[in-house]
């Protein structure tokens, strides 16, 4: 039975605007703005673009050390703050009434993770990303965070997205095929590690995780270099289920000059 309380719209209204703020700075653009224009992983996105097609030279490529330097300048956590907005910009998180499996991509401190295991306990979280120790910093993190169970379902791995292909226990191609799913095109295994660890937390009858509902880049994207983005949306898409959901989102106004 539902109870509404007087002055309910009010309490509603302020709650609203308040989450419409937290929405607005989950970040300082001045912070931000120092960290694009002096981190050499950002160096790439504020060039003059040039069309790979017409370029004979290879842009500058980041590297997964200068994340790691990044974040282990901010170990505190206190740099990124929980991402409270996500499920009211991505409301399909939490509208699924089975049990949902979600991949992270780019997880950095766990900030975007722990809002959705958060916000139910049917939803699963792998989480990937090239930083061993931020890996561990956000296990850290998300477990001590009161009012989520992670057992069974927060599952980091070690990737550099950018560099390599997804481990195929995350949806094997087997169970691909018996969901009528084609694999992408545009992958390459020659040019990617391929990591096939099997991971603990699979049963011993479970090839795969079955595949992922959800996919989720939170200021991931900008961080790859434009000449490989199509193929790393592609990849991200091969471990979906059919009719899963690709969400991202990144910087805009006042942040890179060339987004």
């Amino acid at each position: 039975m539902e109870v509404e309380e007087a002055g309910g719209e009010v309490e509603n209204a302020g709650k609203d605007e308040a989450e419409a703020e937290y929405h607005s700075r989950d970040f300082e653009w001045e912070d931000l703005k120092e960290e694009v224009e002096s981190g050499p992983v950002f160096s790439y996105h504020l060039s003059p673009f040039l069309d790979p097609a017409a370029s004979t030279t290879s842009p500058p490529q980041p590297s997964s050390e200068a994340w790691r330097s990044f974040h282990r300048r901010h170990a505190s956590g206190k740099f990124f703050k929980e991402r409270r907005y996500l499920l009211k910009e991505f409301p399909e998180l939490c509208s699924s009434k089975d049990h949902a499996k979600v991949l992270e991509v780019g997880c950095g401190n766990g900030s975007t993770a722990v809002s959705i295991l958060r916000s139910s306990e049917r939803i699963t979280v792998f989480a990937c990303d090239c930083s061993k120790d931020t890996l561990e910093k956000a296990y850290e993190i998300i477990s001590n965070t009161k009012g989520i169970n992670i057992k069974d379902r927060f599952h980091p791995f070690l990737m550099d997205v950018s560099k390599e292909t997804f481990p195929d226990w995350l949806f094997c191609k087997a169970c691909q095929t018996s969901l009528g799913k084609a694999a992408a095109s545009l992958l390459d295994p020659s040019h990617h590690g391929i990591r096939e660890e099997h991971p603990v937390f699979l049963g011993e009858n479970q090839c795969c995780a079955g595949g992922m509902d959800f996919i989720t880049m939170i200021f991931t994207l900008s961080a790859i270099p434009f000449d490989i983005m199509p193929t790393t949306i592609e990849q991200c898409v091969s471990v979906l289920k059919p009719g899963g959901l690709l969400l991202f989102r990144d910087y805009g106004t006042g942040s890179h000059t060339t987004v």
